[in-house]
């Protein structure tokens, strides 16, 4: 009678009280996946994050920094709202966070002009070359060299260990100048980095300095992209997740280390379909390798001798497998990374400092989406009025 009574018009209160506690998992998922980026315990130091702005689905040209100009007299007879534009037009070009623009913002008027002044000053020697004391200095002109230099100097077709001392030289200059630099560097230099990088992937013959040179390539494709310019226009190049995924190689830790981190960040903080191309530049390497798309990634997790490389990979793992809203499709990752090796090694692997939280957001997630499963089978066999016998098959495929 009872079930009579809520087909004809009434529905189970049981019913209503699991779907809303399940939307209120969903709803609550994101706080969980926060987690996903700290390899450390709760109350210890975290890793800053590899990208420290969010990104903006379309970017305008007033949104990309530009050179600044020179500096000249008019540059001492400022407004007071030319003054606080600048300051902000500073602190957005060095690439700052809110968090550390706040204190920034309540300095004096004459400290900013003062600040926006001798910015202005050193980002035009930064970009034009000009010498300037402590800077990064090339060998041969004893000058800091401009990101234009750094072009022409990987247009022309330098190899070995001279590619290798300009690409270090150009990490360093990525990582110190401000976004404008970057800005400058742009399109053409990126094209130029990810040129080299496929040429150095195609060799047959892979000579030690050549993998000393595509980690170095890995190393200022992710100075680059630590920043909103930079992340932009990484995303792009179709090409950047493509190589990135070609490149990454159980056998070189650390150059995978950082690109299954690059990876990782990118997943997260990237646009709505970002996911679909890091998926699809997996499995064009995947293909053009001749492996699953995921087993590099379960087996830089084997690699007990690099708990670096294997909290990198968990981390990539619970990014990509968590992302997705559809319960399906996350079923349908997860299980691919378990035919791929995942489930065999699991409990295998040693919970370090490194892997402890991975692990926990895995099986939470994991956890989770059983919960919902038996739900969205519990409100079938509701609606059918007689029990769904194949459950048992189902739990013991997933798991």
């Amino acid at each position: 009678m009872d079930n009579q009574a809520q087909g004809a018009g009434g529905e189970d209160p049981s019913k209503n009280y699991r779907r809303k506690a399940n939307e209120d998992e969903i709803k609550n998922k994101p706080k969980l996946r926060d987690r996903i980026t700290s390899f450390r315990k709760s109350g210890a130091k975290r890793e800053k994050p590899v990208i420290q702005h969010p990104i903006d689905s379309q970017p305008t040209g007033s949104e990309l920094p530009l050179v600044q100009p020179f500096f000249d007299e008019r540059s001492m007879n400022l407004s007071e709202k030319e003054i606080v534009d600048l300051f902000e037009k500073m602190m957005e070009d060095m690439n700052l966070n809110e968090e550390r623009k706040a204190p920034l913002r309540e300095k004096e008027l004459s400290t900013k002009h003062e600040m926006v002044v001798q910015y202005i000053s050193a980002t035009a020697k930064s970009i034009t070359g000009s010498k300037v004391t402590g800077g990064l200095r090339n060998t041969k002109h004893e000058c800091t060299l401009s990101s234009q230099e750094y072009v022409h100097e990987l247009r022309s077709g330098i190899t070995d260990e001279k590619l290798l001392n300009c690409l270090e030289s150009l990490r360093v200059s990525l990582t110190s100048n401000p976004v404008s630099w970057v800005n400058n560097f742009g399109h053409e230099g990126l094209g130029l980095l990810l040129d080299i990088l496929e040429r150095l992937l195609d060799k047959k013959q892979q000579e030690p300095i050549d993998k000393r040179n595509q980690h170095k390539l890995i190393q200022c494709l992710k100075a680059f992209m630590n920043n909103k310019y930079g992340l932009q226009r990484i995303l792009g190049d179709e090409r950047s997740l493509q190589l990135l995924a070609r490149a990454i190689d159980p056998k070189q830790t650390n150059m995978m280390t950082e690109i299954v981190k690059i990876l990782s960040a990118i997943c997260i903080v990237g646009e709505e379909n970002i996911l679909e191309k890091i998926l699809a530049a997996m499995t064009i390497a995947a293909e053009h390798n001749n492996k699953e798309r995921f087993s590099p990634i379960v087996e830089g997790l084997e690699n007990h001798e690099a708990p670096q490389l294997q909290g990198a990979c968990m981390q990539l793992i619970n990014a990509l497998v968590t992302s997705p809203d559809d319960l399906d499709f996350r079923i349908h990752l997860r299980n691919e990374f378990l035919r791929c090796g995942l489930k065999k090694i699991l409990p295998e692997l040693q919970e370090t400092e490194e892997l402890d939280i991975q692990l926990k957001v895995f099986n939470e997630h994991k956890d989770d989406d059983l919960i919902e499963l038996s739900h969205r089978l519990d409100d079938i066999r509701t609606e059918m009025e007689y029990p769904f016998l194949i459950i048992p098959d189902i739990f013991f495929v997933y798991w």
